[in-house]
């Protein structure tokens, strides 16, 4: 089982006594002198397990003005001398079922104590770690260190940050009720991890992530930032996981070559009609959530609608080959696009792209540039014969032919068997090279043009 660990700066002032609370959930802690007492009773560490473990960041200073239990006094400047008791009684009175250990740091004053409070930190955690961070009393660029930290230990020790919070003590003192709330923070490194996930999909075609926070009940943290208590936490999330279940459909057809897919516009379809339901649940709901969607959606937009009187869409074959290329998958690229021009060339002469037969000949037509008899011997082609030569010399399928032939042998000769056979059947002359590569950003960006 996971271990939960809570982390807390404790620093060197006077801190005064107050209750803390989370109207959200009615808690109200005993009064006390220290925030880490409170925050303790608010995540119910009393019923952690002895896996479980605390730490307490302590300057020297911290930790003989408000950390030993040999604390039973101090002297506040305007009261004079008052009853004091340190915080490692106070969470030795509270009986947890788990250590407590001080973890010495530097006050910071410098980027080598920076780096150093940082390690110290690090060290301690363990893989698998879920992180409850209190940043109360966290000093000048602590905050910011501690946000970092929990995405570096997240990507090398696979840790979770659980919790975020700070108690506000000025706003309590000026309460009727003088009830210092509980901050909740989590939502800005949760908005973080939505962002980073945006992006890896955007940059890098990758949707792992974002497939991962759809999954982890990610915007209930959200929810309770902006004050919708009582939104049905389903009823909002899944909105969002058709979306990103219609993305990974459309990544799908792209990463595995299914054309007819592409082709259909099914998960164009898809994604635009839940992209809308994602905009219609969270305008008033999870704002900051919005651009981010909104920014995935924009890679998108390029792609076409399909409709029952349209139901192939060629265009979004070159755009499926253009997204692929800009994500570095090349051999899809080329395939996607030959293809995809073929389908298109079937439809201009009047055969079936769907039958086999047909397509081999109408694309042996295409690269050769015009029609030979050999190619249309097969007896499954005997109907269509004179309606393709008839076709095949009509000015719209010339020009076509024109403008797309020497590009299609390219990606078929060229580009796509070097792919296919890994640069190995044709010597060194047959080997792809990072040119070729280039040469295809060059033809798709054309031939895109021309559907556009």
């Amino acid at each position: 089982m996971a271990r939960k660990v809570f982390i807390s700066v404790l620093g060197a002032s006077f801190y005064e006594k107050s209750r803390y609370g989370k109207s959200e959930t009615g808690f109200v802690s005993n009064e006390t002198r220290f925030v880490q007492q409170a925050t303790l009773e608010y995540l119910k560490a009393n019923e952690w397990n002895e896996n479980d473990i605390a730490y307490i960041l302590i300057t020297d200073k911290a930790k003989t003005d408000n950390w030993d239990k040999t604390v039973t006094k101090r002297r506040h400047y305007i009261r004079g001398e008052e009853d004091y008791v340190g915080l490692e009684k106070v969470i030795e009175d509270m009986h947890l079922p788990f250590p407590t250990i001080p973890v010495p740091i530097q006050d910071g004053n410098n980027e080598d104590e920076m780096w150093s409070i940082f390690q110290e930190l690090y060290k301690n955690l363990k893989d698998g770690d879920l992180l409850y961070f209190d940043l109360t009393h966290s000093f000048r660029y602590i905050p910011m260190l501690v946000l970092v930290l929990g995405n570096y230990a997240k990507f090398l020790k696979h840790t979770k940050v659980c919790s975020i919070t700070y108690g506000n003590y000025e706003v309590g003192r000026l309460r009727e009720d003088r009830i210092s709330p509980i901050i909740d923070l989590l939502p800005l490194t949760m908005l973080q991890d939505w962002t980073f996930a945006a992006a890896d999909l955007i940059r890098n075609g990758n949707i792992q992530r974002l497939q991962e926070l759809t999954k982890e009940q990610a915007l209930p943290p959200m929810l309770r930032a902006r004050g919708k208590r009582n939104i049905d936490r389903l009823a909002v999330e899944q909105p969002l996981s058709r979306y990103v279940e219609a993305l990974q459909n459309m990544l799908t057809d792209m990463k595995l070559c299914l054309g007819p897919n592409i082709l259909n516009g099914q998960s164009v379809n898809a994604i635009n009609d839940q992209y809308e339901n994602v905009v219609n649940h969270y305008s008033d709901i999870v704002a900051p959530v919005r651009p981010i969607i909104d920014t995935i959606q924009d890679t998108f937009n390029s792609f076409k609608r399909t409709t029952e009187f349209d139901p192939v869409e060629i265009q979004n074959g070159c755009e499926a080959a253009k997204w692929c290329y800009d994500h570095q998958l090349y051999q899809q690229a080329i395939t996607i696009l030959d293809e995809n021009i073929t389908t298109d060339f079937c439809q201009r002469l009047g055969t079936d792209e769907r039958i086999y037969e047909q397509r081999k000949a109408s694309n042996a037509l295409l690269r050769w540039g015009c029609y030979r008899e050999k190619d249309w011997e097969d007896d499954k082609l005997h109907d269509i014969r004179e309606k393709v030569q008839v076709a095949a010399s009509s000015p719209a399928v010339q020009d076509f032919i024109k403008l797309m032939r020497w590009d299609v042998v390219w990606f078929h000769n060229d580009c796509r068997n070097k792919y296919n056979h890994a640069s190995m059947i044709q010597g060194e002359e047959g080997m792809l090279t990072p040119a070729d590569i280039e040469e295809l950003g060059r033809k798709i960006k054309k031939i895109i043009n021309y559907y556009r």
